[in-house]
């Protein structure tokens, strides 16, 4: 989302890297390539073949699945090219400025993604017998368009102002504050709905559940799933960006003060949350963990298989 290659300066003080670590980096490149590809194409795949995966908010899983792919696919490989042939960024300018762009494209995406993903659940949750009329799928593919649009204007800036500080700083608070602020903000009223309807259940006997409550609860068993794919985003995304945005604030001279293995940690961890969501869907979401054996194993659908 910020720009990545803002490490560099500080990476360039050290004279070269050790063998040991281009070794350790690219074993740990390769695994983490082959796990965010395959996890994530695995849910890809899910909500292709199976009906009951695709639900409208699944397609906002989806769509940030694909921001994942584009992570391991270009992010991680040129990264990882630059620790294996760095400090000094041999590559040329347009390649940093291109990298840089495509990596704000698909942080801001993502997070966006998830933004959208906690207005749906506040929709369902508090409207959940309205929820299927109001939130259709074309409504749906509209919103993920919106979410991409918007991600590539800040890549687009973000290519024609590369060289100003203060972009970095307006990306982090548009790309990433502001975002996470409304998440926080919808998972609150989540939450707050979700003790007033358990109060309500808890004066019920299960004969007596009206309609709402059994919709409520499947509703609110998705919110949790995806709470937790927003809290590993958060844990993953946030060293990196005080990073980013002590480099906006901050004299160069000063700057140079952060430990580069610091700063190269905290790029390996918003990269690593990339392979992170499919794990947590496997964990906690029953449909996606059969299909998941499905796909893998071969074995009868537990799901109904339906090939568009």
């Amino acid at each position: 989302m910020a720009n990545g290659n803002r490490s560099n300066s500080s990476s360039n003080s050290l004279r070269e890297f050790s063998d040991d670590f281009r070794i350790g980096t690219a074993t740990f490149t390769i695994v983490l390539i082959l796990a965010t590809v395959f996890g994530n194409g695995l849910v890809v795949v899910a909500f292709s073949r199976f009906a009951r995966i695709r639900t409208v908010t699944n397609y906002f899983v989806v769509s940030l699945a694909c921001s994942d792919l584009c992570v391991a696919l270009f992010s991680i490989p040129v990264w990882v090219a630059y620790l294996l042939t760095g400090p000094v960024w041999v590559f040329g300018a347009d390649l940093s400025r291109v990298w840089t762009m495509v990596d704000i494209l698909i942080g801001t995406a993502s997070i966006m993604n998830l933004m959208a993903i906690s207005f749906d659940r506040v929709l369902s949750i508090m409207t959940t017998m309205r929820y299927s009329v109001i939130m259709t799928p074309r409504r749906a593919i509209f919103i993920i368009c919106c979410v991409w649009i918007y991600s590539s204007c800040m890549a687009t800036a973000s290519f024609f102002l590369f060289a100003k500080r203060i972009f970095n700083l307006v990306a982090t608070i548009m790309c990433f504050c502001v975002p996470l602020l409304v998440i926080i903000t919808a998972y609150s009223i989540i939450l707050k709905v979700a003790l007033y309807h358990v109060k309500q259940i808890h004066a019920t006997t299960p004969a007596q559940y009206p309609r709402s409550h059994c919709n409520f609860l499947r509703e609110l068993k998705a919110a949790k799933t995806l709470g937790v794919v927003v809290g590993a985003f958060v844990v993953c995304w946030l060293p990196f960006v005080v990073i980013n945005i002590i480099y906006s604030l901050c004299e160069q001279q000063h700057c140079l003060l952060v430990n580069p293995q610091v700063i190269l940690v905290t790029k390996w961890m918003h990269y690593g949350n990339s392979m992170i969501n499919p794990i947590i869907y496997t964990a906690m979401n029953n449909d996606f963990r059969k299909a998941f054996k499905t796909l893998i194993f071969a074995s009868d659908a537990t799901l109904e298989d339906e090939i568009p």
